[in-house]
């Protein structure tokens, strides 16, 4: 038995070694042919049945980074799977970059990467981007200004805000409205324009006008005199203040010399500036008369200023008129002597003395021109107002011309040709008193100056206050000082008009004084008559040229003359070599 098992192992080895040996040795034997009878089916072997892998279906373990190597595993689609290392990448792979510097307008920034793999940081450079960055058009990064923005004590316009004392008068009220108006117009921002009392908070930039609670404010304590007006900044406030109408005067000139433009970078002084009123040369005239105001009527406000009899929101401590810069004296006699207000009111509409009772006619019935009619025909609107009727004399000596002052009918028919020839406003009867009244005179006043704007030639305009007089005929002080204060309110209102249109020439006269009104020793008023008086009366002069009546007492023919002169026209009148014009026709 063990012989038999030797002897197959060796048999088994015996073919194996001849099988290696065809495998080495190449067969150099013709093939043999066979017929397919006589064919033997071949045998094989595992080895000769394996296919090779190929391993496309891959799937990465883990990646390669720049410090570790990686492993992926592919399947065959016999469905082995074999698994191959990778070797690290020596490559950093780096996340999204971050800035870690902006760039500015003028500098380099800087922007930084991580490695995900080894945390090693890569730098880049920003480059500047040559753009201003603003914030309250102030670059954040260089503090240059915005050239297209306006700039205000070093802060942007748009940021400030305009305000007021809740109880203001309507004059400071205007004023805030104007400023804001006229910077929309010459910038298109639009500033807030608010009321304020002392429990509210400040804005962070603001513009003051008129007196407030403010801080700025109460440092903002100039002694002004007459028409003067003040200004003080600090780095983020402004503030204006002016007495009564003179802040429109404040508002003007601070628009006019700190709002120049559309763009600008403007300081104002942050030290007390006390300023006047800007004029310029006059193409506007407004002659106002107080009918039988004379020096002593001016004072009436010193017996009733505290007597508490009128409730306006100004006007009753002084005569406006003693706030104009100059000031001198009329004489007012006519041919007849003392005149009456026929005769006065045509000298001061002409410029020719004439009898009493005549309208518009010198001494020999001839018609005068008026200065309305010469201002019409100079181009210039024109109109007349009174608080009397139109067929007053004072109106009518500016409308008409008539042999009589008590022919109503032919002043009438006199003043219909010349607002047909001229279109002439003739706008009277505003003898009021109550205060919804006053407004209602108020608004007249506005809505005539208003119509009269629109001439580009300018105009001509006489507004006559004529119960002083009456009231004086009457010897009746406490009406006439309310009188004088109705009439302070008209003046405030004209002079408002000239501060916001300084072209604009105003002056304050009178026919005549009525009453001999005079002052005791102990500051008592008295009458002295019931008629007209030959005193001089005062002239207030304000605007371009007006400085020519100041200190001076002249005829009251000399006032039209001077008027007229300035808007281009000689007027000869009585005694053209005594009383001339006081400036040369320009």
């Amino acid at each position: 038995m063990k012989k038999l098992c030797f002897l197959l192992v060796f048999l088994t080895l015996l073919l194996c070694s001849c099988n290696l040996a065809k495998e080495k040795t190449p067969n150099t034997t013709t093939p043999e042919v066979t017929t397919p009878a006589e064919t033997t089916p071949e045998v094989t072997t595992p080895e000769e049945t394996a296919h090779k892998h190929v391993y496309d279906q891959n799937i990465v373990i883990t990646d390669a980074t720049c410090i570790n190597p990686g492993s992926w595993q592919g399947m065959c689609a016999c469905g082995e799977w074999q698994r191959i290392s990778l070797e690290d990448t020596g490559e950093h792979s780096y996340g999204e970059a971050v800035i870690t510097k902006e760039p500015t307008c003028m500098g380099d920034g800087e922007m930084t990467a991580t490695c995900t793999a080894c945390g090693a940081i890569r730098k880049e450079s920003v480059p500047a981007t040559g753009e201003h960055s603003y914030v309250d058009a102030i670059c954040k990064w260089c503090g240059e200004k915005d050239a297209s923005v306006p700039f205000l004590c070093g802060d942007a316009l748009f940021s400030y805000v305009i305000v007021y004392d809740e109880h203001a008068s309507d004059y400071t009220v205007r004023a805030a409205e104007y400023i804001a108006a006229e910077i929309e117009v010459r910038t298109g921002i639009v500033l807030s324009v608010m009321p304020i009392d002392a429990s509210d908070k400040e804005n962070a930039h603001e513009i003051v006008v008129g007196e407030t609670t403010r801080p700025i404010s109460q440092s903002l304590d100039a002694a002004t005199e007459g028409m003067e007006f003040a200004f003080l900044a600090t780095e983020d406030h402004i503030a204006l203040e002016g007495d009564y109408f003179i802040i429109a005067a404040a508002a003007y000139y601070f628009v006019e010399t700190y709002i120049p433009g559309a763009a600008f970078d403007v300081h104002i002084p942050q030290t007390v500036s006390i300023c006047t009123p800007i004029v310029q040369k006059a193409k506007n005239f407004i002659l106002l008369i107080g009918d039988g105001m004379g020096l002593n009527q001016t004072k009436l406000f010193d017996a009733y200023k505290n007597a508490s009899i009128a409730d306006y929101s100004d006007g009753e401590d002084f005569f406006y008129g003693y706030l104009f810069p100059y000031i001198g004296e009329a004489k007012t006699n006519s041919l007849s002597g003392t005149t009456d207000s026929a005769a006065a009111g045509t000298a001061l509409s002409s410029g020719y003395k004439t009898v009493n009772g005549y309208i518009g006619k010198d001494g020999d019935k001839n018609d005068v021109p008026s200065l309305t009619e010469l201002a019409a025909g100079k181009g210039k609107a024109t109109a007349v107002m009174s608080t009397e009727a139109q067929t007053g004399a004072t109106p009518a000596s500016f409308s008409a011309h008539a042999n009589n002052r008590n022919d109503s009918a032919d002043i009438l028919a006199s003043q219909a040709k010349l607002t047909d020839a001229y279109g002439t406003v003739i706008d009277c009867n505003y003898n009021y008193d109550t205060d919804a009244q006053i407004e209602n005179l108020r608004a007249a006043i506005a809505r005539t100056l208003t119509s009269l704007s629109e001439d580009e030639d300018g105009f001509f305009m006489m507004y006559e206050e004529a119960y002083i007089d009456k009231h004086c005929h009457s010897n009746d002080a406490q009406n006439a000082y309310l009188t004088m204060l109705r009439f302070n309110q008209a003046i405030a209102l004209f002079m408002e008009y000239a501060f916001y249109n300084p072209d604009t020439t105003v002056i304050i006269t009178a026919d005549h004084e009525t009453g001999g009104l005079q002052i005791a020793d102990n500051g008592d008023f008295y009458y002295t008559t019931g008629n007209h008086t030959a005193a001089n009366v005062p002239v207030f002069a304000y605007g371009a040229d007006a400085e020519v009546f100041d200190g001076r007492t002249i005829e009251n023919t000399q006032i039209p003359k001077t008027i007229a002169a300035l808007f281009g026209v000689e007027v000869a009148g009585n005694n053209p070599l005594q009383h001339p014009a006081l400036v040369p026709v320009s």
